[in-house]
């Protein structure tokens, strides 16, 4: 934990870690927040779906803490449903009510009760505040909508309202939402609280499969010490988990020899994910059709929509679908994340190795990421289909960049991430991570200041995003979708959008640091606001690697605007 957040709300947090609501149901035998068992078979999250264009739901953040001593957090819909996936069209109206049934921490935190009706910024800060964020959504970052930085909903007190409207130009696609409180976003979202969030397609189209929704969540290992080969993070597959060091893996029912739409959130808080398919030792391709909710469109060695791969790497926070055929009979197949390398190999001959710049380093526990099964996948023709038939995102789109790499940026600015490591004896809880712009100097974000750079709406920026630090980061902006133009120098061939990329780590030697050149989107009108920017790495994110760009209103006459996207590329 950083001196900045130990300054800001540290104290406070750290206090109450011990003694608050965490362990609000501790001692009792009903599971608030229940887990199956390892092994068990995977099942779909239920679903919260939009009535005559409008999605009203109810939805309760609660905690309690599982047999193994770890904190878990969870969203309960009105039904006890757990996580339910929320399903809404372009246009939609959403009425979400959110309620923190988190018990009150202590009189004196209840007596700051919550955020009224039409309230936001004005409740304190406490371990037990929480909020939501619709990562991906293209909704206005206004209280009661899509902010983040300042609402905060506390125990205690009344449901908190979000109303907004889906908009009509919100690409098909999956999306999903989670807790966005700095300092306390790594634990709730690591303790489970998060969900998918699908909108639809609005006509249906003969491109329709099953659908299967797979949130892939991280928690604190069960297992300790410092074994060769063990994650920093267990995993599981929509709340069954596959626990080091056996990895029992979930299991998938499936028809056999089928076509699937599989919709894949990752949806863990620090660890990056590379899913491939075996069947009998041997590789399956995957055909992938949507990243971060925007279909892949016609591009270069995709020209129907779909790019067939072996492999499908997602960081924190990313997503993807892909069309999966499922196995014969009697076919051996399993999901498995391949091994993510998110820092340089350690010197076995030397763990305290210096990089060439004089500092450790880092040894954050959230690199290590061994290759893993996930689930068996198991089919037979007694096997329930999917409930749900879904449009295939994006085969009848010719573009998905929405003219984007046709506009003209009107600045450029380069970032970069770097970290601190305060105490090389102690790395792990002394690293201050930083975002920051070139020609400023390095400061982990803060609450209480103003943004850090200030755009106006109609802008179109290329961004390019430096990592100057040994660890993986994957750079994620609010409310908006950017287009990749190159990595490490070299021109990409993308056609589609996304909102998290990973910078892959620099390895303390080279001269160049590893770097994406980013087009960013700021011409949506209903865009004014203040967006945060940060690593989806939400250990680092929590410890100051965040920005905050404020986009105004444009000033009729004053500037230039990049060239407004036309009625045709909108379609």
């Amino acid at each position: 934990m950083s001196v900045q957040r130990f300054r800001r709300f540290g104290l406070l947090a750290a206090a109450l870690l011990a003694c608050s609501s965490f362990a609000v149901s501790q001692g009792s035998d009903r599971e608030v927040c229940p887990r199956a068992a390892a092994g068990s078979v995977v099942t779909s999250p239920a679903d919260l779906s939009s009535e005559h264009g409008t999605l009203t739901a109810t939805l309760s953040f609660r905690s309690d803490r599982g047999p193994d001593g770890q904190i878990r957090y969870c969203y309960m819909d009105g039904d006890g449903h757990q996580a339910p996936t929320l399903r809404v069209h372009p246009g939609d109206q959403v009425n979400l009510r959110l309620k923190n049934d988190i018990a009150a921490a202590s009189s004196e935190m209840a007596s700051h009760a919550a955020v009224g009706p039409g309230d936001c910024g004005h409740a304190q800060m406490s371990a037990d505040s929480t909020n939501l964020h619709f990562h991906g959504l293209s909704i206005p970052p206004a209280c009661h909508q899509d902010e983040s930085l300042s609402t905060l909903i506390q125990p205690a007190g009344p449901a908190f309202e979000y109303q907004f409207r889906i908009p009509k130009s919100q690409s098909p696609g999956l999306y999903w939402y989670h807790p966005h409180v700095h300092g306390s976003s790594e634990a709730q979202v690591m303790g489970g609280a998060s969900g998918a969030l699908i909108v639809e397609g609005t006509e249906q189209t003969d491109q329709m499969l099953p659908e299967r929704v797979l949130v892939i969540r991280d928690q604190k290992p069960a297992a300790t010490g410092e074994e060769a080969g063990q994650p920093a993070k267990d995993l599981s597959v929509n709340f069954v988990p596959v626990p080091y060091p056996d990895y029992p893996m979930a299991v998938i029912r499936s028809k056999p020899s089928r076509r699937e739409l599989w919709r894949v959130l990752n949806g863990c808080a620090d660890t990056y994910l590379d899913l491939g398919v075996l069947f009998n030792g041997k590789w399956r391709d995957l055909g992938l059709v949507g990243v971060d909710g925007a279909p892949i469109g016609r591009g270069q060695g995709h020209t129907d929509g779909i790019a067939w791969r072996r492999d499908i790497p997602i960081p924190p926070g990313g997503r993807a679908e892909f069309i999966f055929e499922t196995p014969a009979e009697h076919v051996n197949a399993e999901l498995l994340t391949l091994g993510v390398l998110t820092s340089p190999p350690s010197d076995e001959d030397d763990p305290a190795a210096v990089t060439s710049r004089g500092q450790a380093a880092a040894l954050d526990d959230d690199d290590a990421n061994p290759p893993r099964q996930l689930a068996k996948i198991i089919s037979s023709a007694e096997a329930t289909e999917p409930g749900n038939l879904a449009a295939v995102p994006g085969l009848s789109r010719l573009s998905a960049d929405l003219g984007l790499a046709r506009a003209r940026p009107i600045r450029k600015r380069l970032f970069y991430f770097s970290e601190q490591v305060l105490d090389p004896k102690h790395p792990a809880s002394s690293t201050v991570y930083y975002i920051t712009e070139k020609g400023s100097t390095p400061k982990a974000f803060d609450l209480a200041a103003g943004p850090n750079i200030t755009v106006q709406s109609g802008d179109v920026e290329d961004w390019v995003i430096e990592n100057r630090s040994q660890e993986s980061h994957a750079f994620h902006i609010h409310q908006l979708h950017f287009l990749t133009l190159e990595r490490n120098g070299s021109v990409t061939r993308e056609t589609y959008l996304r909102d998290t990329i990973d910078v892959p780590y620099w390895d303390g030697t080279s001269r160049r640091f590893p770097s994406v050149k980013l087009r960013m989107d700021f011409r949506d009108p209903d865009i004014v606001g203040k967006i945060p920017y940060h690593c989806h790495v939400l250990q680092h994110a929590d410890g100051g690697m965040m920005g905050v760009v404020e986009v105004k209103p444009r000033v009729p006459g004053f500037g230039r605007a990049s060239r407004p996207t036309t009625q045709a590329e909108k379609r």
